[in-house]
């Protein structure tokens, strides 16, 4: 509690230093999930997760600023989960101890934290941001191999939430679509989290984006290349990332893909339709240690996986995620109808359906289905 209240402390302070700071916006967003599965005792349960999150975004000039605060509790079967309970006793990792347990029963499990919490100064060529902030790598549409910082499997409850990182991050601007961008990040060791640094270029030529980056994840020395480019009327990506030297030694990761809309008499709104390849060049299965906590695991060495999103009308629009693991008889498919009730109200109702042979990829998931409400003010 106490680390927590110091760096929110420590953030605001130096926010009210920056001089004629007076344009303040409050905003923020309500959720309620509610999802039923098999808790790791093979016993059926049910959860309700709420979490109120108040965003402050204030500045002037070239200042800008962003508080991101999270309330968060958990009512239901999760909760004596002897697996959720190891894991609330494992420290998030990052550099600053941000979030803090208020009550933690048999019943409840109730938290806080600060979820963003960063400083930001730009001028017309350069920017410079200090703080947690969210560091937006790779455009594989479900794997993100490139992205080392705020890595999120595509199984997960809540793909979209991101943890974020406590970092400097300069971007220097060179021409309209080109920059170099620096990024430094402290480690912590008692919190699992590696010194990081990375130094990253991109640019667009013809219809072509391409970055490159080289950095250190710890003692691991990182190599990665982003391309994104067009095939007729398809986007085409591609992701790799080489690592050396390691704990877990060398090994690369590389995802490809092709993603894009079809209209015709079936779909007259029109069919987005993403198939993306993903080849892993170190399956935990074969690995003694994975130590990294920053970085895409899998137990296979190739996956392939689809997106499809349709808008049934302009209130409802239907997805569909589906996961193949190619090594082994695994699989993963998770439907979703979304309902936008109104202009700040969202409905999902969802599952996410795994099979698969002990061992494989997707062996150790249980069948999820839950409902989500998220107001926004």
């Amino acid at each position: 509690m106490k680390q927590l209240w110091c760096g929110c402390v420590v953030l605001v302070m130096c926010l009210i230093s920056i001089p004629s700071v007076h344009s303040i916006e409050l905003s923020g967003v309500y959720k309620n999930l509610l999802f039923q599965h098999d808790n790791s005792l093979n016993q059926g349960v049910t959860t309700d997760l709420n979490r109120l999150r108040l965003q402050l975004d204030g500045g002037e000039s070239a200042w800008q600023w962003r508080l991101s605060y999270d309330h968060e509790l958990l009512y239901g079967g999760v909760v004596r989960d002897p697996v959720f309970i190891t894991q609330q006793k494992i420290p998030d990792p990052t550099f600053l101890d941000l979030n803090t347990t208020i009550v933690s029963s048999q019943a409840i499990n109730w938290r806080h934290s600060l979820y963003r919490g960063w400083l930001k100064y730009e001028t017309e060529s350069w920017q410079v941001v200090v703080g947690r902030q969210r560091i937006a790598w790779g455009s594989g549409r479900i794997w993100n191999p490139t992205d080392r910082f705020n890595p999120v499997e595509p199984t997960a409850l809540e793909p979209e939430q991101k943890l974020g990182v406590d970092a400097l991050y300069t971007t220097y601007g060179y021409s309209d679509f080109g920059s170099m961008q620096l990024l430094v990040a402290p480690g912590q060791t008692d919190r699992a989290v590696s010194r990081k640094w990375a130094l990253r270029w991109q640019d667009t030529m013809a219809q072509t984006d391409m970055a490159l980056w080289l950095g250190e994840i710890g003692q691991e020395r990182v190599l990665g290349v982003d391309v994104t480019g067009n095939i007729g009327d398809l986007a085409a990506r591609l992701e790799w990332q080489q690592s050396w030297h390691g704990l877990n030694g060398n090994f690369g990761q590389l995802t490809v893909g092709v993603d894009g809309t079809w209209t015709n008499s079936m779909f007259s709104e029109g069919l987005y339709l993403a198939v993306e390849y993903f080849y892993n060049g170190l399956p935990s299965s074969n690995n003694k240690r994975l130590v990294q906590l920053d970085m895409l695991q899998s137990s296979s060495r190739q996956l392939l996986g689809m997106l499809m999103g349709y808008d049934i009308t302009p209130l409802w629009r239907g997805e569909l995620t589906w996961l193949l693991d190619l090594e082994k008889t695994s699989m993963f498919i998770a439907p979703s109808v979304r309902w936008s009730a109104s202009d700040n109200i969202d409905a999902v109702v969802f599952a996410q359906l795994p099979t698969g042979l002990a061992g494989s990829e997707f062996s150790s998931l249980n069948n999820l289905f839950a409902i989500t409400l998220e107001y926004y003010f």
